[in-house]
């Protein structure tokens, strides 16, 4: 016997609040495993934060300190594995601030969080990127590994919005511009890094204050180029065991290493409105950390 209108409709309305009441239910289990690891880190002085909005240049950071702190070591089995993705990390259980607190120092720690939810105590490195760079690197990564089938328009309009998983990107930029004047921020431009990583990279050293030879400096600016990057890129995708869980086939992660693609890739309005678009401000509430933490 086929269900009535009347019951069909039910059906879907029970079963879309039942996924919305899982959402938050997981939702609401990744924000308490965060912040009870937050809480729970014993945060030490040579520890280092290095953040940005996604697409900006956090795996091409992480990968230049890797190599000032691991002398001719071999490539780990994955970033990840010595620099923690920290609020993911946490937030689904891979880790516990137990496991973090394991670590060796210096500690490198991957995140896009705003400054005000990472804890006191450490260093941060920022690193900014242009953004409608980031609009087109983000559209591909959202084609490759999301699912999105949408044009390069309607990802615009999502974009500007603040409509994409980790919200505006003016207000994640705006915010930390906010501390550039603190003695443990350091802001960088990924388009510096591309065009003078070794001056990027002796700053680095620098604000850090740490000693190193010429030698890794120079091994540092070498392999972080992004042919070598791109050699190795299985040690760089944090998405690939996702995917293949999912049944997804991983696409490249490191797509291009270029800056300046979005001026080309966008119309004349488009980067207009990136030029005149200000952040709205406001502090981020609790309710809010689920976007980062998925």
């Amino acid at each position: 016997m086929r269900p009535t209108k009347t019951a069909s409709r039910v059906l879907r309305l029970t079963t879309s609040v039942l996924d919305s009441a899982v959402r938050n239910l997981d939702n609401a289990r990744r924000i308490g495993n965060f912040l009870r690891g937050r809480m729970e880190l014993e945060v030490r002085p040579d520890d280092v934060f290095i953040s940005s909005y996604p697409r900006s240049g956090t795996t091409l950071t992480q990968w230049i300190l890797y190599l000032l702190t691991h002398d001719e070591q071999p490539d780990p089995p994955h970033l990840t594995q010595v620099s923690p993705w920290f609020e993911r990390s946490l937030a689904i259980g891979e880790v516990t601030a137990a496991d973090l607190n394991a670590f060796p120092s210096p500690r490198i720690f991957k995140s896009h969080l705003p400054r005000q939810w990472l804890p006191d105590g450490a260093r941060y490195i920022y690193v900014e990127r242009e953004g409608p760079d980031v609009l087109i690197s983000y559209f591909h990564f959202y084609r490759a590994y999301l699912g999105f089938e949408g044009t390069l328009d309607e990802f615009y309009r999502r974009f500007m919005r603040g409509r994409v998983q980790y919200g505006s990107w003016f207000d994640h930029v705006a915010g930390w511009h906010e501390h550039a004047s603190d003695a443990d921020v350091l802001i960088l431009r990924y388009e510096n890094l591309l065009g003078d990583r070794r001056a990027c990279i002796e700053r680095i050293v620098d604000f850090l204050g740490w000693e190193r030879k010429e030698r890794m400096i120079d091994r540092a600016v070498t392999e972080s180029g992004f042919e070598e990057m791109k050699r190795r890129e299985r040690i760089f995708d944090h998405a690939t065991a996702l995917l293949l869980e999912r049944g997804v086939k991983p696409q490249s992660f490191l797509r291009a290493g270029e800056a300046r693609q979005g001026q080309g890739a966008l119309n004349d309005v488009q980067v207009r409105a990136f030029k005149e678009t200000k952040s709205k401000g406001g502090r981020l509430a609790i309710r809010g950390l689920a976007a980062f933490l998925q």
